[in-house]
């Protein structure tokens, strides 16, 4: 279930703190994105488990489930194991980081950070996702 060149960018956004995933959103749709928000870590894998999202914007700190147990589920299923994850949290230690980047995180980025340095990372990462994709139908002629 892969999304058109044609369609827009959809970025599911989990963050327990309903204003910061309000202003991620509202920045994200003003560059085109579609959004989705979940206000959990549960209910963002109800979301993945039934939508298309190319890329996870993910909070480390929520109630119930945590951001890196999230990833781990995420990188445990086939279909999502590659989904691009953008660590956004207020959470700067550098434990936290290696569990993420060991979980497979793509990008980890700490609140406050730049509007501009997310909107990079995240084209960047659908970029990675689209040579990816060439690659494997090229590889696939082979």
């Amino acid at each position: 279930m892969e999304s058109p060149s044609t369609t827009k960018p959809v970025v599911l956004v989990v963050d327990d703190d309903e204003m910061a995933a309000r202003a991620v959103v509202k920045l994200l749709e003003r560059r085109g994105f579609t959004m989705l928000t979940a206000p959990s870590g549960r209910k963002a894998l109800e979301i993945l488990g039934n939508t298309h999202v190319d890329v996870l914007v993910l909070d480390v700190m929520m109630p119930e489930m945590t951001g890196l147990e999230v990833c781990q589920v995420l990188r445990s299923e086939a279909r999502l194991s590659e989904l691009p994850i953008i660590m956004l949290t207020g959470c700067d230690d550098f434990d936290t980081r290696a569990a993420a980047m060991k979980l497979g995180v793509s990008e980890f980025l700490c609140k406050p950070f730049a509007h501009h340095e997310l909107i990079e990372r995240i084209n960047n990462q659908l970029e990675a996702r689209r040579i990816a994709r060439e690659l494997d139908t090229v590889a696939g002629r082979l």
